[in-house]
């Protein structure tokens, strides 16, 4: 079964963030009524179209686990409803976007495909399958995204796609001017209400988590790819260990620990790469407007992910 259009591996954590909480009908999107198996299809053919690398006829039978034939009559269905939107590039062997391809099944806009990315990540911890429950959910946190630039975020993804270096302009949160960077990409990952990449810096040697929304420019370059086989802290596996705010009221604690399972008496125990553990810390550590304090205390030190 696939996974996140068999495109992006996605690490992701807690929250969300979005556009400006508009609402666009899903029946605007495509031209002519299609039952769902050729809808999804259709839906998959165009994710790798424009988030991609393109795609073959076994690539599509792979994904949906049909023949060969039926999905190079899938791809040929495509093409006969919608003309001049891919080509087939006989050197690569592939099916490439058309210079004027627009998406007909799939938004453009990069928040909403790693919004994808993240709930087809969600959706596996509970069955493999999508779009199952009718239930309405109003998510406020995804208001308060900020918007990211289709470009340079089409070429981030389509450096770790491919395992390229890309280089980017980026804006951190320590200086007033932008950084000119070249970075490996190796991991998409969410936290802190945005999303990240995991990446090997260049300049400066080191693995560390860029925002994706502080990223104004990339270009592909031909400098040797960093895979993150060398990233210790992303391959090294930690127990963080918290207990309630001893300073809380006694009701409080006790509260507090009633959501969670507790692999110890009164402490909550989170594993996770030690990459991303700084930002489990800082969420858990961080002052409750309620109480004006945190709520959670650390049991005992562990070190945390570096962040650019």
């Amino acid at each position: 079964m696939m996974s996140s259009c068999g495109i992006f591996e996605s690490t992701l954590n807690d929250d969300v963030e979005e556009v400006k909480g508009e609402i666009t009908p899903k029946e605007n999107i495509h031209v002519k009524k299609l039952d769902m198996s050729r809808q999804i299809r259709f839906e998959f053919i165009e994710t790798r179209l424009f988030w991609g690398d393109g795609l073959t006829a076994a690539e599509l039978a792979e994904n949906f686990e049909i023949t060969r034939q039926s999905a190079q009559g899938a791809i040929e269905e495509y093409r006969r409803r919608h003309p001049r939107q891919m080509t087939y590039d006989a050197s690569r062997k592939r099916h490439i976007p058309d210079p004027s391809f627009e998406p007909r099944y799939i938004r453009p806009e990069p928040i909403r495909f790693l919004d994808y990315l993240r709930g087809q990540s969600l959706v596996g911890f509970y069955r493999e399958e999508q779009g199952w429950s009718d239930i309405e959910l109003t998510d406020v946190d995804r208001l308060l995204r900020p918007t990211l630039p289709l470009e340079p975020i089409r070429t981030v993804l389509s450096a770790l796609l491919q395992k390229q270096v890309v280089h980017i302009d980026y804006r951190s949160k320590n200086r007033e001017s932008a950084m000119v960077r070249s970075i490996s990409p190796n991991h998409l990952v969410f936290a802190d209400d945005r999303y990240h990449l995991r990446a090997y810096c260049h300049h400066q040697q080191f693995f560390l988590d860029f925002v994706l929304s502080r990223i104004s420019r990339a270009e592909i370059t031909n400098e040797e790819w960093v895979s993150s086989i060398e990233d210790a802290a992303w391959n090294t596996v930690v127990t963080l260990r918290f207990r309630p705010n001893p300073a809380l009221p006694l009701e409080a604690r006790e509260a507090i620990l009633k959501h969670y399972e507790t692999g110890e008496s009164g402490r909550r125990m989170i594993n996770c790469r030690e990459a991303i553990a700084y930002y489990i810390k800082r969420k858990l550590l961080s002052s409750d407007n309620k109480f004006g304090m945190a709520l959670w205390e650390m049991v005992d030190n562990q070190s945390g992910g570096n962040s650019a």
